[in-house]
Formats: C-alpha cells, sequence, structure tokens
C-alpha cells in the first residue's frame, strides 16, 4: 500500500492556489493599466481633434465621438453592434458577417484616424494591433490634428450611389489637403483653408 503524507499534499494544493491567485493579480493588474493607457490616450486625441475628451469614458459614444471626429460615418458603430448581435444569434453565417464588419469598421477608422494626425496609412496598422500604445503616442506626442482626411468608405460609397447619384457626383469633386486635412475643389491646386499646394 501507499503511503500518503496529506500534509505535503496539502501544503502543495496551498502554495498552488497562492500561485493561482497571484497570477490572476497579476493578470488583473495588467489589464487596468492597459485600460486606463488606453482611456487617457483617446481622452488626449480626441482633445487634440476638438472633441469632449470625457467621451472616452463613454463605451459606444467614444466610437462614434472618434468617427466624428476623423470623418467616417458614425451610424458604422451600431451597424458593428448590430452584427455583432446577429452574429451571437446565428452561429457560423452570423459570426462572418460580424468579423467582416468589425475587421472593415477597425481598418476604416484607424486609417482615417491616422491620416487626422498626418500619419502614413500604415500607422493604422500599430493603432489597430496595438491601439492603446499608438493611441497614447498620438495623444501625447507632437503630431497634431490635420483635419479629417477619411479613408474612402467603399460599403457607404455603393448604398449611397444606389440611392443618391447626385451627392456622390459632388463627393467626386471634392478631395482632401494632405496638409491639414481641408476639403477642396478637384481642380484647385490650392488648400483654401492653409493656402498650400497640393497636388
Amino acid at each position: 500500500m501507499y503511503d500518503y503524507d496529506y500534509n505535503a499534499v496539502g501544503a502543495a494544493a496551498g502554495g498552488l492556489a497562492v500561485g493561482v491567485i497571484i497570477l490572476i493579480g497579476i493578470v488583473v493588474l495588467l489589464c487596468l493599466a492597459i485600460a486606463i493607457v488606453s482611456i487617457v490616450g483617446t481622452w488626449k486625441v480626441l482633445e487634440k481633434g476638438g472633441k469632449p475628451g470625457w467621451a472616452a469614458l463613454v463605451p459606444f459614444y467614444n466610437s462614434w465621438v472618434l468617427c466624428e471626429m476623423v470623418g467616417v460615418w458614425p451610424w458604422w458603430v451600431l451597424i458593428v453592434l448590430g452584427c455583432s448581435l446577429v452574429g451571437a444569434a446565428i452561429p457560423v453565417f452570423g459570426s462572418l458577417i460580424s468579423m467582416a464588419a468589425s475587421i472593415y469598421y477597425a481598418i476604416l477608422v484607424n486609417v482615417s484616424l491616422a491620416r487626422a494626425f498626418g500619419k502614413e496609412d500604415t500607422y493604422a496598422i500599430g493603432l489597430i494591433l496595438l491601439s492603446p500604445v499608438f493611441t497614447a503616442i498620438l495623444g501625447f506626442g507632437k503630431d497634431e490634428f490635420k483635419g479629417q482626411n477619411p479613408m474612402n468608405d467603399v460599403v457607404m460609397d455603393k448604398i449611397r450611389g444606389a440611392s443618391n447619384n447626385s451627392s456622390n457626383a459632388s463627393d467626386k469633386n471634392t478631395k482632401f489637403c494632405t496638409s491639414c486635412g481641408g476639403k477642396m475643389d478637384k481642380k484647385s491646386s490650392f488648400c483654401p483653408s492653409c493656402g498650400k499646394k497640393v497636388k
């Protein structure tokens, strides 16, 4: 017969429990730190864009305000939320729709945010993959808000084009200044807002 040392087993189980509690505590503190950096970075970014910084504290509203700031159609926030609900209700097909809408929205908003601060489109990769860090860099860095220069929203352009061809024609005659992000006529060489020459 085996002779178990119940004290040793109890001590090992107690040590394991303490280790798990410490690990959970570290994960919670890390998540809290990431959340704080994300909120404060978003607060500063919104303030630089002339929006209320406190909006960073309100879920969904912060995304709505960010969309308004960078020139993305803000109803995308509700579309993505609705697709998530469809994804929860319809197992496979709904999940694919939800994932596609979320990825498209993330690219659309983050490319537009990068452009609004005069960054290259590739900066959006960092905003998507390491959002708290890259948002904090925009918020606390020397980068200034240049104005709206949104990514072309091909989905909404198709929908709007089908329903309203006249507004689509005016969009084709509009371009954005690469320096300040201001709207200008496509035929113009100089931005009416900042006066810089635009190709």
